[in-house]
């Protein structure tokens, strides 16, 4: 793509004027601007053999411009993908299928395709171009004289009638995707969203979802589509051809009297009008026959059994009408075409994140009734979920109006998504990957983030620009934006809430962890209105999980700080005065005091199925200023899991242990013990005596993590929090002495692995201020300089001694993705790749004849012979089975690394950890408009059964 810029106005034919605002809408711009700073551009731009001339408009998908066919001399419409999807897949697939469907669709009154081609890079479409203005344009001015009307209605019922014919329905018919031609020609366009019929639902999936798609218009204005959503389409049942009647019924309407059917200044607001209410019929010019009107009243029966069954029939009607043959009465139904049988629904996977709208009842309608609750779902695209980690990453903007959260990819990219609560879908931020703990700024101007691989808190301007570095970052638990200009947040695992101006500086304390009361954490602060209180979770000692965690308020003037709540966790104000917080799965809500920051009633389970981690106190929902509920759809991850023998074959037998939050399982030496981590609210380690069936616990503070054995079984090594890093220890496993702190000289994070088999070495993975694992070495005699072994630029790290010491076997992410490789030890020498198409987590056999590792599900076996030079063998599967990796394991996650299965000192069978049976994941986040009428509804009837 040939692209020349240069600023000023040019009149020349061939150099366009631009006013470049794409950063600021979220656009693509096709003239590629550099800036978002609305400076003028002139661009010369050519696509393939096709002269770019001016931009006609954009929608969900892409943006279409005006063009010369230079080898055909005709002018076209090109459609662009927008510039953020053009390497994605599933929008390119979505594309190719826009393509065969207008291809199948020849009629005067649809704008035709002509091709679907490439060039330099870029897949668009070559379109009909239709001159002239849209109906939207033209109904600015006012309506249409009636005969117009009915002239422009009955070429759009035969363009809707041609593809009827075919089982195609439109599905987003509007003023917007109607053109009127100098001529008085009608082209419908836009049949992005149609979908052949018999192609419409999947094999085992759903029927009746439907979409709302973004008018173009600027915000704050009625959003578009939903004034014309049939009430099936809105609820999201089954549509059919019926759908497109209502909408056509809504333009026309519309053409007659310059006003909306179902007028709004929400999504709320019209879908309470397609659902409730009436249009306004008086509204209608007093001349309008009785046959139109009741045409019209036909085409908006709510009930779609009730409604007018084909298009052919409004077709007629009006040709009646324009004839002079105004019937009194409305087509009978005997008139109705017989057609070919209607497919029920339309597929979920037509668009990436359909919403699918579900209304609830509510109260009875009338003047005096509250805002109706509207519920709508987003479905992750295949291959993404939201997984439960350190932190929610999910929260809405401060006008309500966009919800953003972190969606990670099976193949282990995580990017953030924002989505437009009007808009079709959801996007993936340009500069997404990488993002983590979005918060938007109270003026609606700038969005915090973490770079987590710069390891800074960083924040950009949401019309676009460079990243400004705001704090370094540690263990970040997001927190929340203040009106006076600072950004209230927790930076450590072991820490309270500490504030950064939103220029940066330094980190200013706020509360205070309560040592006497084993306080230690306090996480995912948010400011009441008005940003002088602040509530948030505090985890403490004597507490097995987040479902015990208490809930605080903090009058930052004051000082004070009182409990709100005893048995939940990540609190949010809701702006009918009650605080809603996560436990166990479920949300609960308690009436608040906000002048004496007091809870006034007993807590009300409010809804089920939340996703949420009760071993880190994340709960993954948010509620607007508006009142809105966003929240994943999931189970709570609870830590049910068991410890396993698998042997060779895959052969699982349990161990007779309880189940809870294991990680991190070593075998002893001598094979008679085992030392496990248990997670939860606070973490210790314990050591298992097979024989016995006695289980010790080893630590008691809730900061140890990760145990590994000496090779004479005497020491126990592991990291902990412990002064607020994670650093290495060890402690004798008699208990005789109290731990030792092992390493005081390098900054950072690091994590005990394995220690040679003389016991000299300790390897370790380090986690620098770069935030990128390394694998590193600590001599356990004489000065301790630990020095690294494999600190190149890639992340590396789980690096363990062979049996004979003579070699390393780690994971590299050398090759753009985890793979295992062995070098010599001390080195330098060969490297040597062992896996093949990925692999993390490598154990040696005890006798060093073999190295294990995992990729994904699989447990992978490589032969290896050691003398007189290291060989080994081809990777072979030795079984599949759903264990866990554990938190941060193998390299290829940004934090340190680990390996949760050890391998018996025989190599024939495997300690493994096994979660529920449930998937800790959720793939639909469910938004729930006007909420807080719904949370007030609970809380009346909660209070009248009380009574």
């Amino acid at each position: 793509m040939a692209i020349a810029e240069r600023t000023g106005h040019v009149a020349a034919a061939a150099r366009i004027p631009h006013t470049c605002s794409a950063e600021a809408s979220r656009q693509f711009c096709g003239y590629r601007c550099t800036a978002g700073d609305r400076r003028i551009f002139v661009a010369e731009q050519v696509l393939g053999h096709y002269q770019l001339e001016s931009r006609l408009g954009a929608g969900g998908m892409g943006v279409v411009y005006q063009a010369t066919d230079t080898r055909l001399g005709r002018q076209v419409a090109i459609k662009l993908l927008h510039d953020s999807f053009a390497k994605d897949p599933e929008r390119l697939a979505r594309f190719d299928r826009e393509a065969r469907l207008l291809a199948s669709l020849n009629h005067s009154n649809i704008a035709a395709i002509h091709g679907l081609e490439e060039a330099d890079g870029v897949k668009f479409l070559v379109l009909e171009y239709a001159p002239g203005e849209t109906l939207a344009r033209r109904l600015v001015k006012g309506p249409l004289p009636f005969r117009q009307v009915l002239e422009v209605g009955r070429q759009i019922a035969e363009a809707l009638e041609a593809a009827h014919e075919k089982d195609i329905i439109h599905r987003d018919l509007k003023p917007e995707n109607i053109k009127i031609t100098p001529e008085g020609k009608v082209k419908v366009l836009d049949f992005g969203l149609a979908k052949a019929l018999e192609e419409a639902r999947p094999p085992g999936s759903e029927a009746g979802t439907a979409t709302i798609t973004a008018e173009m218009t600027q915000a704050g204005t009625v959003m578009g589509t939903p004034a014309y959503m049939s009430p099936e389409q809105a609820s999201g049942k089954a549509v059919d051809r019926r759908t497109d009647i209502w909408a056509f019924g809504c333009v026309m309407y519309e053409a007659l009297t310059g006003k909306r059917t179902f007028p709004g200044t929400s999504t709320t607001a019209v879908l309470v009008g397609v659902l409730d209410r009436d249009p306004d019929w008086g509204a209608l010019p007093a001349t309008t026959p009785e046959n139109v009107r009741l045409l019209l009243r036909r085409c908006l029966t709510k009930d779609p059994q009730g409604r007018l069954h084909d298009i052919a029939d409004a077709r007629l009607e009006l040709e009646d009408a324009l004839a002079g043959r105004g019937a009194a009465t409305v087509p009978a139904p005997q008139r109705h075409r017989i057609g070919k049988p209607l497919l029920a629904g339309v597929a979920t996977g037509l668009v990436i994140g359909a919403i699918t709208v579900g209304i609830w009842t509510g109260r009875s309608a009338g003047s005096a009734a509250p805002p109706r609750v509207v519920r709508f779902t987003i479905d992750l695209p295949p291959g993404q979920r939201i997984v439960p980690s350190w932190d929610t990453h999910f929260t809405f903007s401060r006008d309500s109006k966009t919800l953003a959260y972190l969606a990670n990819a099976v193949t282990g990219i995580v990017g953030l998504h924002e989505r437009r609560l009007d808009d079709i879908e959801s996007r993936l931020r340009a500069d997404g990957q990488g993002l983590r703990n979005p918060i938007y700024s109270p003026d609606g101007r700038w969005l915090a983030t973490v770079d987590f691989n710069k390891a800074l808190f960083v924040k950009t301007a949401l019309a676009g620009g460079a990243r400004t570095p705001i704090a370094p970052i540690e263990m970040v638990f997001n927190g929340d934006w203040g009106p006076d200009g600072y950004i209230y947040w927790t930076n450590q695992l072991i820490g309270a809430i500490i504030r950064t101006s939103e220029n940066g500086g330094k980190n200013e304390p706020v509360t205070e962890l309560d040592v006497a009361k084993q306080e230690r954490t306090h996480r995912y602060a948010k400011l009441l209105p008005g940003g002088k209180v602040l509530i948030f979770t505090v985890g403490s000692g004597g507490i097995d999980s987040y479902d015990d965690a208490r809930i605080d308020a903090f009058d930052r003037a004051t000082k004070k700080r009182k409990p709100i709540v005893n048995g939940g966790t990540s609190p949010r104000y809701s702006p009918s005065g009650h605080i809603v917080y996560a436990r166990a799965g479920s949300l609960y809500a308690v009436p608040f005091d906000r002048s004496r920051l007091e809870a006034t009633g007993m807590p009300v389970k409010v809804l089920d199925g939340v996703l949420m981690s009760i071993n880190i106190g994340s709960a993954y929902f948010d509620i607007s200023p508006a009142g809105d509920l966003a929240y994943a759809a999931g189970p709570k991850e609870n830590g049910e899991r068991t410890l396993q023998w698998v042997d060779r074959q895959g052969k699982a037998t349990q161990l007779p242990l309880p189940a809870r939050s294991y990680l991190n399982p070593r075998i002893s030496p001598d094979g008679k013990q085992l030392a496990v981590e248990v997670e939860g609210m606070n973490h210790d380690f314990y050591v298992y005596d097979f024989d016995r069936a006695v289980m010790t616990k080893m630590t008691n503070d809730g900061m140890s993590h990760a145990p590994i054995w000496t090779p004479d079984g005497k020491h126990i090594a592991y990291r902990s929090w412990k002064g607020g890093k994670m650093t290495l220890w060890w402690m004798p496993v008699d208990r005789s002495t109290q731990p030792e702190r092992l390493l005081t000289k390098l900054e950072g994070w690091q994590q005990a692995v394995s220690f040679s088999p003389d016991g000299k070495n300790l390897v370790f993975d380090q986690l620098g201020v770069e935030r990128r694992p390394a694998i590193w070495v600590l001599p356990m005699e004489g000065d301790r300089e630990p020095r690294p072994f494999a600190a190149t630029e890639f992340p590396e790290g789980a690096g363990k001694f062979s049996p004979d010491g003579k070699w390393m076997v780690y994971c590299s992410m050398e090759s753009a993705k985890a793979e295992i490789y062995v070098q010599p030890w001390p080195g330098p020498g060969p490297k040597i790749q062992i896996s093949s198409e990925g692999g993390m987590d490598p154990v040696w056999r005890p006798d060093g004849k073999e190295i294990f590792y995992r990729n994904d599900r699989k447990m992978m076996a490589v032969a290896v012979s050691t003398q007189p030079l290291f060989k080994p063998g081809a990777p072979q599967l030795l079984w599949e089975g759903d264990y866990m990796f554990g938190p941060s394991s193998g390299c290829g996650i940004k934090g340190t690394t680990t390996t949760s299965y050890d391998v018996s000192p025989d190599g024939r069978r495997f300690l493994m950890i096994r979660e529920s049976d449930q998937k800790m994941y959720a793939t639909k986040i469910i938004v729930v408009l006007n909420w807080v009428e719904d949370l007030k509804r609970m809380m009346a009837d909660a209070g009248e059964k009380k009574d």
